[in-house]
């Protein structure tokens, strides 16, 4: 039965191209009710959340929303979206107590605590230390980190900068193809590289490299040929992609110290599941990517930031 106790909240994962919503029981940080919209379906984040809010006979009045992009005091900046909004024009549209805001990346590395053996897909690594920092990586349009760090009982979230640490090229042929994508994402730093802008990028130069004349302009079309085997350049864009984000969460892990694990998020890693899984995160003709023995996680769970929101109000 759908409680509307002060010990329940509506939780919210926003995005550029989906919203998340769903009541969480804060105690137990389960989540009951989800739905998912897709964000090019509303006007606004207040009209989706209301949408939502209509379909439930009772609710909480109190909310927690991680959000895709920045914020800014209590103003939400949705990444890739010119929308903005803040949570006291939430609280006062739709007559709620309380709205917190929290950035999505925050959100998932609180919830890594709670992550299971069915929440998350292991790809690299050995055991992890329970006692040891977790670092965490979120891919999509553009790429985030976290570290999330035990002490005094509880865990602590840092915000890292880790994206705009320089990425390097490991030899001639990985200078040739980062020199063609810095150019065209207009970035020589790891968030700007390993993004899906980053990924369509490497897929034109890697075409270019084989004389072919047509390339793929979305992350999804590389995904599907390389899925069907019908073009060799597609399954070497994942190959290579995959070597990049090796050795960068290899670099990652060695400078944190995130021997608790590295667990990478978003659409990318999810989808690419079966390549990363194929040991292509490691190793592309025997070069060394992710050497570090701290075990690397792609988080399959779609309600993990929700519940990570639902943590910020505990």
């Amino acid at each position: 039965m759908l409680m509307s106790s002060d010990r329940h909240a509506i939780v919210g994962e926003i995005g550029s191209h989906h919203l998340r919503f769903a009541i969480a029981d804060i105690d137990e940080l389960t989540i009951d009710h989800l739905v998912n919209f897709k964000a090019g379906d509303f006007s606004s984040v207040q009209q989706a959340l209301f949408a939502y809010l209509k379909s439930l006979a009772k609710y909480p009045k109190i909310a927690s929303l991680a959000i895709a992009g920045s914020i800014e005091k209590d103003r939400a900046h949705i990444a890739n979206l010119s929308r903005t909004f803040t949570g006291k024009e939430l609280e006062a549209a739709l007559d709620l107590d309380s709205v917190t805001l929290i950035a999505d990346i925050d959100a998932i590395a609180r919830a890594t605590e709670l992550l299971g053996r069915h929440d998350v897909r292991k790809i690299a690594g050995m055991a992890a230390l329970a006692d040891k920092p977790r670092a965490v990586v979120s891919v999509g349009e553009k790429l985030e980190a976290a570290i999330a760090v035990p002490g005094g009982g509880k865990w602590s979230v840092l915000p890292s900068k880790a994206g705009g640490m320089f990425f390097g090229a490991a030899d001639d042929e990985d200078l040739w193809l980062l020199e063609q994508v810095w150019q065209e994402v207009g970035g020589t730093s790891a968030g700007s590289i390993l993004t899906s802008a980053g990924m369509v990028a490497l897929s034109g130069a890697i075409s270019r490299q084989a004389g072919a004349t047509g390339r793929y302009s979305t992350v999804a079309e590389i995904l599907a040929a390389a899925c069907e085997g019908k073009e060799p350049s597609a399954v070497d864009t994942l190959e290579r992609f995959g070597l990049w984000l090796g050795r960068f969460s290899n670099d990652l892990v060695l400078a944190t110290g995130a021997e608790g694990g590295l667990y990478l998020a978003g659409e990318m890693p999810t989808r690419m599941l079966e390549v990363l899984s194929k040991g292509t995160f490691e190793a592309v003709s025997g070069s060394a990517a992710y050497s570090s023995t701290a075990p690397v996680f792609i988080i399959t769970a779609l309600n993990t930031a929700l519940r990570g929101a639902a943590m910020a109000i505990a």
